[in-house]
């Protein structure tokens, strides 16, 4: 026995979105994350070089020792963190990835402000 007043299945679409465009904008930006995140890591730290001109007595944050440790040691942890999300980003689908993908390059650019500052004073 057939049930004529069963409703009927919908249909399927075989037009599915695209998501090669998604994937490869999500690679793209995370290479460029990981890009600014080697050149952070790399060359960040030689802002401690901004010391060369501390005289005993020099008030300046750079001139303490704990100044030239967080600017010579933050960009790398930064760098190294923002890697991380970028991987994570180009890894993941949705919200989570996107938002990782954001943070980074924001790490990293807090970063090299932070250190400047200190570099700076």
């Amino acid at each position: 026995m057939i049930n004529d007043e069963a409703p009927a299945a919908p249909s399927v679409s075989d037009t599915a979105p695209s998501v090669t465009g998604s994937a490869a904008a999500r690679v793209v930006a995370g290479v460029l994350v990981l890009a600014f995140a080697a050149v952070t890591g790399l060359f960040a730290p030689f802002l401690v070089m901004a010391s060369d001109g501390c005289n005993e007595g020099d008030a300046r944050t750079i001139c303490s020792t704990g100044g030239q440790q967080i600017v010579g040691t933050l960009p790398v942890g930064a760098a190294f963190v923002a890697a991380l999300l970028a991987v994570v980003g180009m890894g993941s689908r949705g919200a989570a990835g996107r938002g990782c993908l954001l943070a980074a390059p924001c790490l990293l650019a807090l970063a090299w402000v932070v250190s400047y500052a200190i570099a700076d004073s």
